[in-house]
């Protein structure tokens, strides 16, 4: 059911969910199977708008970082409109300082691998000594174009568009209401269970004013909009493979199968965990991408005018590729949104993102070209050439920026978390948060399957509680 206005939105209600990205409408979806009726609350429209993108905007500090109204959308689907469809699961290793483990979320597994139409074929094969080979799923659901005439029909979930959240109003750790607005109009509405999920930037940012609003709602020690990430991503080098020792190594190996030379291809690898420890490593997805058919890269243009006997015994079939890398961020709290003095037409004051990549990035990045370009020497299958950023103190860019992750970290303890391991926010009793905000750690993993299944999971904490 669509509500046309705020007006015919019914004032007291079982579940309000904030946010009809990934998180929101999974939690709806899911709740409608087992009958459990909701409400979603979507700021924007159907589809994004520059109007409503305004609302976006923010201010970026620390390292580049792109602007905050392009890096997300305000619209159904969230910025799942930016996703392009790439699936993979985190790795056990990294729910290290989780509150929970992975093998908690493989309940969820297969109803997350159906909501996105993907197989859940992961696997991991050993390359070498140090580097898995390890496959990717891509999935086909875009949420507004799959799951909106899905909720328009539905009987169990109502929709809002255009109506975005203002505040919650409570006192003494309990919501009463929130305070929504609507083409100007003003109303609180009431339930018993509220989710907020709005994305790993307005999370935060509605939490922070909420409690600057309403001192006695939301702890004020919470670390709030800290432990804030993003993937770095980055090109770190070109080089050629040696099209026949490469092939051979491959077969000999009973890797051809995996890794498919007869065209254009990109295939992944990840280090090994032993790896990870013995170089003090950051889990990484390295992306090689191999170019046939194309003009020569500038490193082997450079390499036949300087080294021209080096190619006397080589076939002049190689293959050029170029490495990128998507790397963890490490959770640190001085990585993390504020809130600004200026504030946007709503009276809600607009972020402030401070964003900085350790040293850890850069060095994790050389090591694991040191350790690709060594293997291929060695075995006599290619050459690389690093960028030069990677030996020196320059600024690299960072070329990606749409992977939002904490600021409403999941944990125990109010020192280092905002929500519990069932994502309610601490000493708040029926607020709960959800999505990539509340990660502890990003590992290497597309964000966008881990959201789905914490939103099946916090969907039977939620049926646990209403029945």
């Amino acid at each position: 059911m669509i509500f046309d206005n705020l007006e015919q939105v019914p004032q007291n209600n079982n579940l309000i969910i904030i946010g009809a990205g990934p998180a929101g409408i999974t939690i709806a979806l899911d709740l409608e199977r087992k009958g459990i009726p909701s409400i979603i609350f979507e700021a924007g429209g159907l589809d994004p708008s520059d109007k409503s993108q305004e609302f976006y905007k923010g201010i970026t500090k620390g390292d580049n970082y792109p602007d905050l109204s392009v890096s997300r959308l305000r619209q159904f689907g969230g910025t799942s409109g930016h996703w392009g469809g790439n699936c993979v699961e985190l790795d056990e290793y990294d729910f290290s300082n989780w509150p929970i483990k992975k093998e908690e979320l493989k309940k969820y597994q297969k109803i997350s691998y159906k909501k996105l139409n993907i197989k859940g074929d992961f696997k991991k094969t050993t390359f070498n000594q140090d580097f898995d080979l390890f496959n990717l799923n891509w999935s086909n659901v875009r949420f507004k174009g799959s799951y909106f005439n899905k909720i328009k029909k539905s009987k169990k979930i109502s929709l809002i568009l255009n109506c975005p959240l203002l505040n919650f109003v409570g006192k003494e750790g309990k919501v009463k209401g929130a305070v929504f607005s609507n083409y100007g109009n003003t109303r609180e509405i009431s339930a018993n269970f509220f989710v907020l999920a709005t994305g790993g930037i307005e999370n935060s940012r509605l939490l922070l004013w909420s409690r600057e609003k309403n001192t006695s709602l939301i702890n004020n020690s919470l670390p709030i909009g800290n432990y804030w990430m993003d993937h770095p991503y980055h090109s770190v080098a070109d080089g050629i493979l040696f099209k026949d020792s490469f092939e051979n190594y491959l077969k000999k190996n009973n890797l051809y199968k995996l890794i498919n030379v007869d065209c254009d291809y990109s295939f992944y690898f990840s280090p090994k965990l032993s790896t990870i420890k013995k170089n003090d490593l950051l889990n990484t997805n390295i992306n090689i991408g191999i170019f046939k058919n194309k003009k020569e890269n500038k490193f082997i243009e450079q390499l036949r005018c300087l080294s021209p006997n080096f190619f006397k015994n080589k076939t002049n079939e190689n293959y050029n590729i170029g490495i990128n890398l998507l790397t963890e961020q490490e959770a640190f709290f001085e990585n993390k949104i504020l809130l600004d003095n200026k504030k946007d037409k709503n009276g809600i004051p607009i972020p402030i993102l401070y964003w900085k990549r350790s040293e850890k990035v850069r060095n994790s990045s050389r090591k694991i070209v040191e350790l690709i370009g060594n293997f291929l020497v060695e075995n006599d299958l290619g050459r690389l050439a690093a960028e030069d950023f990677l030996y020196s103190n320059k600024n690299y860019n960072h070329l990606n920026g749409y992977h939002h992750m904490g600021g409403t970290r999941m944990g125990a303890s109010t020192k280092n978390s905002v929500v519990n391991k069932n994502l309610k926010v601490h000493d708040t009793e029926n607020l709960f948060v959800v999505g990539s905000s509340v990660f502890v750690s990003s590992g290497h993993a597309y964000p966008t399957l881990t959201i789905t299944q914490l939103s099946l999971k916090l969907a039977e904490h939620l049926y646990n509680l209403t029945t």
